[in-house]
């Protein structure tokens, strides 16, 4: 079973879906995931707090 982040609301799902890829110079390609409920609200991207991780409170 494939399970992955959301990249919107960093919760875990078991059915991912690709919202993006980014190409990187000299890493490889980074590929997004969004749960069901979060991907149809996405914009095009990508945005720079894509890769960001989140700071802790």
């Amino acid at each position: 079973m494939t399970t992955a982040i959301c990249c919107r609301c960093k919760r875990e799902t078991r059915a991912p879906v690709e919202v993006r890829r980014i190409k990187q110079a000299s890493d490889p390609e980074v590929t997004l995931y969004a749960c069901p409920d979060c991907a149809p609200n996405l914009n095009h991207g990508p945005h720079p707090h894509d890769l960001t991780p989140p700071t802790e409170q």
